[in-house]
């Protein structure tokens, strides 16, 4: 019996005047290789054609891309394709493709014609209608088996029926089988939608055009529209090669609109279509562009109560990955031997590059297994050339024999990783395993493999599964792997193997992050609709897609949704905050978003489409039949509110007997285009601080309190407001208020300004001043604290204006422990690879310290973990209209200042321009008169000597611009002379 691969068969019969003009025939899809259920369903029909056609499948992706085709049966009395329009539009990653064909009989008899198209495993019909003489048949979706009682019905009692049911999960042949009257012209309407995944740092989309014949109104638009930015957008048709591409390349016309939008319009003429070939259109219109990312917690959409979240932050480095392979040996390898060879050395042929790829911080090992293990190493090793080398030998000698111990590899796997983290416990772990057959040697039960191994991992790696040729035991790794964070992948014998294993290691090849973790404002989003929001791992080149519905009260007490997003990448830990707007106006309104040419109400068929992909995913993994039918109900109810066809649900169109009730086409509403805002409200950061803050639209008034614990500030999302003589701290409480906690004291002492260096000397209730000048380019020790491990290093920027010179904190230099910070007035950056932007809130933990941007205030926050150090730069840019007012006086000032807000946890060891003062009896002030020019307000009669480090340095008493303090002026005595402190580099 030859097996024709097929995933969805679709015949329509459409009978005018009469039914007793024709027999009914059905719409049925039909399981890949069900060839039986395909001539019984088609038996049952008219007779009129097989409906087969011929639909080659090549070994390349194309065939999972959209086939849009249309074969006539009888050709010397061919139905004739008046018009196609195929529309895709894509917003925020969100496609929805219509295809409208208009086809009439020119006969005076009655004729059959197919129209075929192909969808990729990955979208979902969600509309179907047609338009017959004037009259429209709008399809209705139901329960899968509910859908297949009111067919069979209809047919018993001779009513035209079609339906649309999925079985298969694969490729998507979608076919309409149309009997037409003498003189008429029937049109189809279908919509198809799916969501774009990003891969290799692009998304990528097709529509494959193969009407088998030249159309007079053929008509082809993409829309695209991404709130995000678009970073580039291409469009362009792909054939074959040996057809001419000018004219149709003259037929494409592709238009940016804005910086988020895109429209391409594909209008080949009768004459383009011919020179092509004699069947018109025979090629693919390829949709590639991505969007514009940042280094932050990326982007948030809000519609109609629904949000979508991407988040792909850029800039980071690569992170370590532990990876064991385990590659099956058993007998069944030695097969294949086509024109590839066999699949051990095809296997032979990818690991030697994928061995080649690795990088010197990887650490890997390989295991072999049949029914027996071998080891190429005892341990993980780093990638270093020796080690590679070593592993290339290994994978040479590979031969194949015995049987397949699936759980034992899988066990001795997850003992090596486990062993490797816990002697370096940095990097993403994670298992590649191969094989090409099911378990015949040790545990060959599949649900106790896969609960063995559940237990195993118990959710610390990710476990990556390759099913080679059509032996492997496909879905005990989609369980395997479903269950433990990765995924599962088939290898085709007959597709170059050795390539497509290469490309499935590169897409898991380079980790950014490990352990992300995405958290949202509490009480925001209803619990059971959030989607997946905790992932163990992101790669590059590739995008986060969460979403969920915002609960009512939320929305309505509320102007913002916040997210954190949390990850790790070698022993770093990342953060970064994003706050959205929900209102913009006073009566309540969300921004407007939706024009036209975009997807309607994306953000809620999103989030529609991601749970029953999600749900459909854990049904073909559960493990029992009470979970199964579970998830089966919750996910037939989602798609029969969406009229998504899915293998739970069907479309279904029954022409009434009494042909008087017909639903409308549905309605569209146009929304007219408005004009993008962008917010242009620049943040700004006046000298002085006002003792107020406004937080969540309320106005508080800041008591002094205690010092707030480090603990508090650095373990949660914060907003930090700083002035003279206070900070205020609010973070997120379990409850939907928002939460004022306690309040430190003004900082003891700070570096800002021309440099102004004003400390509160810690073994009295003294505060004194000075100011450090020095040469353009100078680099001065601030602090150097040993037993932390912190020093902090700036950089000075000293220019001449037409009053004085001038010294300001260009950069600053953090060490901490053993990484490096290098922070300016534009931008911070980690030894690590990591940039971070002032305009971001985001965070990294390592080595002891925590630092935090709060960008709202312009500040960065370095602590310890241990509620010891905490230090603060602040951020000071020259406003724009000043330096054209004043050019000479304000050039180059952008600068940084930075304040010491807790010195406990100085050590008597500490030591720098301002550490000095904190190591004990290092400084104090001996006062020439008696005295208190902080009680009397008044300017002070008489003077002071400082002693530090054993020189006495002369002081005077200094009251303006709200700064009282003893001052030394910018005498640069003793200790006070910056050249004492002077460095080479920041480092």
């Amino acid at each position: 019996m030859m097996l024709i691969r097929v995933s969805l068969v679709v015949v329509v019969l459409v009978c005018l005047h009469s039914i007793s003009e024709c027999s009914p025939l059905v719409w049925q899809l039909m399981d890949m290789e069900d060839t039986v259920l395909e001539r019984e369903e088609r038996s049952a029909g008219s007779g009129s054609g097989d409906g087969s056609g011929d639909y080659p499948c090549g070994d390349d992706e194309d065939c999972g891309d959209n086939f849009v085709t249309t074969e006539v049966r009888q050709r010397h009395l061919s139905p004739k394709i008046l018009s196609m329009h195929v529309t895709t539009t894509i917003t925020a990653r969100y496609v929805s493709t219509v295809v409208v064909t208009k086809i009439k009989n020119r006969a005076n008899i009655s004729l059959d014609t197919d129209f075929q198209f192909r969808l990729s495993k990955d979208a979902f019909i969600s509309d179907f209608f047609m338009e017959v003489d004037g009259r429209i048949y709008q399809a209705e979706v139901k329960e899968k088996e509910e859908a297949q009682k009111a067919y069979n019905e209809a047919r018993q009692q001779g009513q035209t029926a079609a339906q649309v049911k999925q079985r298969g999960k694969d490729i998507t042949k979608f076919e309409t089988n149309i009997n037409l009257s003498p003189n008429i012209t029937a049109t189809f309407h279908l919509t198809f939608q799916e969501l774009l995944r990003r891969k290799n740092g692009v998304f990528r989309h097709k529509v494959n055009l193969q009407p088998k014949e030249v159309v007079a109104h053929l008509r082809a638009d993409v829309y695209i529209t991404e709130p995000q930015g678009l970073s580039f957008a291409n469009i362009s048709w792909e054939q074959d090669d040996s057809l001419p591409t000018d004219s149709i390349e003259d037929a494409l016309t592709v238009t940016r609109k804005s910086a988020t939008s895109v429209h391409a319009t594909m209008v080949p003429s009768s004459e383009v279509q011919a020179a092509l070939s004699e069947t018109g259109l025979q090629g693919d219109l390829v949709i590639t562009y991505d969007v514009e990312h940042d280094s932050g917690a990326g982007h948030i959409e809000v519609v109609n109560g629904y949000f979508v979240h991407h988040i792909s932050p850029e800039g980071l480095p690569r992170t370590r990955k532990n990876v064991v392979f385990a590659i099956d040996v058993s007998g069944s390898m030695s097969g294949g031997g086509g024109r590839f060879g066999s699949k051990i050395d095809q296997t032979k042929l990818a690991m030697s590059t994928i061995i080649d790829e690795l990088r010197d911080f990887d650490r890997f090992n390989i295991i072999t297994f049949s029914d027996s293990l071998t080891h190429w190493n005892p341990s993980l090793e780093e990638g270093t050339p020796e080690n590679k080398r070593r592993a290339k030998e290994f994978v040479k000698r590979m031969n194949a024999a015995g049987g397949t111990d699936i759980f034992r590899a899988l066990e001795d796997s997850v003992t090596k990783l486990k062993e490797s983290l816990a002697s370096f416990n940095e990097g993403l772990p994670m298992i590649i395993l191969l094989t090409d057959g099911e378990p015949t040697s040790g545990i060959t039960d599949g649900t106790e493999i896969v609960k063995r191994t559940i237990n195993m991992i118990n959710g610390e790696m990710a476990l990556f599964s390759l099913a080679f040729g059509e032996g492997a035991d496909y879905k005990l790794l989609e369980k395997l792997s479903g269950f433990n964070q990765g995924l599962a992948r088939k290898i085709y014998e007959d597709a170059n193997p050795s390539l497509q294993l290469e490309g499935f290691y590169s897409e898991v090849a380079n980790p950014l992050l490990y352990n992300v973790k995405i958290q949202y404002s509490d009480g925001a989003v209803e619990g059971d609709t959030l989607t997946d929001n905790n992932f163990i791992s992101y790669f590059e080149g590739t995008e986060f897609v969460v979403a969920g519905k915002l609960k009512e009260d939320f929305l309505e007490a509320k102007n913002e949704i916040s997210a954190v997003v949390s990850g790790n990448s070698y022993d770093v830990q990342l953060e970064w905050k994003l706050h959205k707007t929900l209102k913009t106006t006073d009566t309540g309104n969300e921004p407007p978003l939706l024009k036209p040419h975009q997807v309607d109400d994306f953000a809620q068929r999103l989030w529609a489409y991601v749970t029953v992909k999600d749900l459909l995913h854990k049904i073909d993994i559960a493990l029992t039949n009470t979970e199964k039918n579970r998830l089966k109900e919750k996910a037939t109810a989602i798609a029969l509110e969406y009229k998504f066809v899915t293998p739970l649900t069907s479309l279904i169109v029954i022409k009434p007997d009494d042909e008087k009730n017909y639903d409308d086409i549905l309605s569209t509403d146009i929304v007219e285009e408005e004009d993008e805002q962008e917010d242009a409200q620049a943040m700004s950061l006046s000298r002085h601080y006002s003792q107020q803050v406004v937080i969540n639209s309320q106005l508080l008034s800041v008591p002094v309190s205690h010092p707030v614990p480090v603990s508090h500030l650095v373990s949660s999302a914060f907003q930090l407001h700083y002035d003279p003589q206070q900070i205020l701290v609010s973070r997120r409480g379990d409850s939907a208020d928002p939460q004022q906690i306690q309040v430190s004291r003004r900082p003891v002492a700070s570096a800002y300004g021309d440099p102004h260096f004003v400390i509160q000397l810690p073994e009295e209730n003294t505060t004194v001043c000075f100011e450090a000048k020095g040469r353009d380019g100078l680099i001065l020790n601030l602090v150097t604290e040993p037993e932390a491990g912190l020093t902090v290093n700036g950089k000075l920027h000293t220019f001449e204006d037409s009053m004085a010179v001038r010294s300001y904190f260009s950069v600053l230099g953090f060490t901490l422990g053993k990484h490096r910070i290098t922070v300016t007035a534009s931008e911070i950056i980690a030894d690590i690879g990591v940039t971070l932007s002032w305009k971001s809130e985001s965070r990294i933990s390592f080595g002891g310290f925590v630092v935090t941007v709060v960008p709202s205030i312009r500040r960065l926050i370095v602590s310890s973990t241990n509620d010891t150090v905490l230090m603060g730069v602040s951020r000071h840019l020259e406003h724009p209209r000043a330096a054209s007012a004043h050019p000479r006086k304000h050039a180059g000032t952008d600068h940084l200042g930075l304040y010491i807000l807790d010195s406990s946890g100085l050590s008597d060891q500490v030591d720098g321009l301002i550490g000095q003062f904190y190591s004990p009896g290092n400084a104090h002030v001996e006062l020439d008169a008696d005295i208190n020019p902080v009680a009397s307000g008044d300017a002070a009669q008489g003077n002071a000597t400082m002693v530090l480090d054993g020189t006495k340095i002369p002081m005077v008493w200094h009251d303006r611009n709200q700064r009282r303090c003893w001052s030394a002026g910018s005498a640069a005595v003793g200790n006070l002379n910056p050249e004492v402190f002077k460095k080479d580099d920041l480092f």
